[in-house]
Parts: C-alpha cells; sequence; structure tokens
C-alpha cells in the first residue's frame, strides 16, 4: 500500500512547494503544522497545569480549528498578542486561499490573493514555525 506522507521538515516542505509556485501546498504545510502544534500545546498545558487526562483530552483538541485554539492559548498567556496577532494572519491568508479559490463574485473577478501579501505572511511563519513546538518543550521540561 502506498501512503502519503511528509519527507522532510515542515519548513523544507514548505520552502520546495513556494519555490516550484505550489503556493497553496506551501501555506497549506505552515498551517497544517502550526495547527497541529497549538493543539499540542493546548493539550499539554491541560494535562501539566490543570490535571486533565490526556487520553480525555488528547483527541479533544483535534477538534479544534487553529483560530479556537490560539484564542485559548492567548487567553491561558500562553502566547504573546504579538504570536497571537501572526498566528492569526497565516490563519486569514491561508483561509482567504482555500475558501475563496473557486470564488467568482457576482459584480467582479476576483484576482486572487495579492503575491506581496502573500509573500510577506509566508516568510513571516517561517521564521516563527517552531515557536509553538518549542513552548511543547518548555511545558514538558
Amino acid at each position: 500500500m502506498e501512503y502519503i506522507k511528509q519527507k522532510e521538515m515542515p519548513d523544507i516542505e514548505a520552502e520546495k512547494a513556494y519555490e516550484q509556485g505550489f503556493y497553496i501546498e506551501a501555506i497549506q504545510i505552515l498551517h497544517g503544522f502550526m495547527e497541529n502544534q497549538a493543539q499540542s500545546l493546548l493539550t499539554l498545558v491541560g494535562c501539566v497545569h490543570f490535571d486533565s487526562k490526556q487520553d480525555e483530552v488528547y483527541d479533544l483538541s483535534d477538534t479544534l480549528g487553529f483560530n479556537a485554539v490560539l484564542k485559548v492559548l492567548f487567553i491561558l498567556n500562553q502566547i504573546s498578542k504579538e504570536q497571537f496577532d501572526k498566528f492569526n494572519k497565516l490563519n486569514s491568508l491561508r483561509n482567504k486561499i482555500v475558501h475563496q479559490l473557486y470564488k467568482e463574485p457576482y459584480d467582479k473577478i476576483y484576482e486572487g490573493v495579492p503575491k506581496h501579501e502573500y509573500d510577506h505572511v509566508f516568510h513571516g511563519m517561517l521564521e516563527e514555525l517552531y515557536v509553538l513546538t518549542r513552548k511543547c518543550e518548555e511545558v514538558v521540561g
């Protein structure tokens, strides 16, 4: 049986996709990885600081979208306002690309996402990609 799986670290995979012009794949890689890391951080914070039972909350955190998890992490003071805003920009850009990809407004032409807007968020997120991973490591010591 053949399986589809990332072969390299998310930043390398995203950069390769970007360089080849696969912008949707590039942003999806970053978004998927960061969403997973945010969900992991939420689970760890719940288990370590609030005595949540891992077997009860592990799958539950996966049901929360990136935006919701970011809000909870901010409320629990696990990410700064600046980090919250940066991660939200990635989420917004990803949603703008994915959900409006085939949108054709009634009275105008949808041109897509301006490349400079995409580049600003994409390259900024590459720099922040492992912030949530490091936070997970800090929680477990």
